[in-house]
């Protein structure tokens, strides 16, 4: 038992969470056996296999949720452990975004309290679990990535009288409720997000650090030559005709890269011009090249998550 709880605090020691990674070295057999139980192909298979398609989200499904992913504003998270959590109420919304509330499973049964909920039947997903009750938490649905199956959540009963926890149970929560803090970041950057939606409608996020490009209101035409060669003529008549005109701009110049990247919020959504001495790629959050409207400029860009390719470095590119 003193292993698990060495295995689990060692994993949750590091709580910068856009910086977490699982150091395999660290990890013993038996850990190893329960993390390939829970991502194996075969349980995850069997029950994918008798649906048709992957089903509605809602309450009594247990879902295994991604173990990396983009937060809102464009940290790379990274999650210690794979978990599995069960969905304990139907799809709500929180700035337009679809969230849920889940508790996460652990294999972990040595642990259980009188508050927890404990399913020995391993047709469900492979092994006897614990349902986390005490570590309910809101998650945005698209961190969930398999769904494995389904409980009777009607049924499911905790009595938390007389609760009383050992040292190790202790240790124990404390633990999952740091190595669970990865999936509970979907929210928060969500609302940090929302918070600075009123000063900023941009960032700019280098190795999981945000940066806030310099914003204003230009009075001239806002494509520049130095940052279009070749502006499209269309542009260019509406420069002419004030239409590019007072409209927020976002300059970000990183010297060390040698690179100048602007943003133009318009109605129909931005307008980005990036300057670099070689060719520049952008990507959108499933991977999809974005076609250049001109030489390095790209139009009608829509609010997302893009990733702008140097050959030095990786800018992730946030527009509200």
């Amino acid at each position: 038992m003193n292993k698990i709880i060495d295995f689990l605090q060692n994993q949750s020691e590091d709580e910068n969470i856009p910086e977490s990674s699982i150091d395999k070295n660290k990890l013993d057999k038996s850990f190893n056996k329960i993390k390939d139980a829970i991502v194996s192909s075969d349980f995850n298979k069997k029950n994918i296999s008798q649906l048709k398609k992957i089903p509605e989200i809602k309450k009594g499904q247990i879902w295994l949720c991604k173990q990396t992913y983009f937060d809102k504003l464009g940290n790379e998270i990274t999650g210690k452990n794979p978990y599995l959590v069960l969905v304990v109420n139907d799809i709500d919304k929180i700035a337009n975004e679809d969230f849920i509330r889940v508790q996460p499973i652990s294999p972990f049964t040595e642990f259980l309290a009188s508050d927890e909920i404990l399913i020995e039947d391993n047709s469900v997903v492979g092994f006897d679990f614990i349902i986390e009750t005490w570590n309910e938490q809101p998650i945005l649905t698209e961190l969930l990535d398999e769904f494995v199956g389904r409980l009777d959540i009607k049924n499911l009963k905790i009595d938390e009288s007389g609760l009383s926890l050992s040292k190790s149970q202790k240790e124990f929560r404390k633990a999952e409720i740091r190595n669970t803090a990865y999936l509970r970041q979907s929210i928060n950057s969500l609302i940090q997000l929302e918070e600075s939606k009123e000063y900023n409608t941009v960032f700019i996020n280098i190795d999981n650090s945000i940066y806030l490009p310099n914003e204003g209101k230009e009075k001239q035409k806002l494509l520049d030559l130095d940052l279009v060669k070749e502006p499209e003529q269309s542009y260019l008549l509406a420069a002419k005709k004030g239409k590019l005109k007072d409209r927020q701009t976002f300059l970000f110049e990183d010297e060390k890269y040698g690179i100048k990247i602007k943003v133009i919020q318009e109605s129909d959504g931005y307008v980005i011009s990036v300057k670099k001495p070689e060719n520049v790629e952008i990507k959108d959050i499933d991977g999809n090249i974005l076609k250049q409207s001109g030489p390095n400029l790209y139009d009608k860009v829509k609010s997302g998550l893009y990733f702008i390719k140097t050959n030095e470095k990786e800018i992730r590119l946030k527009l509200k």
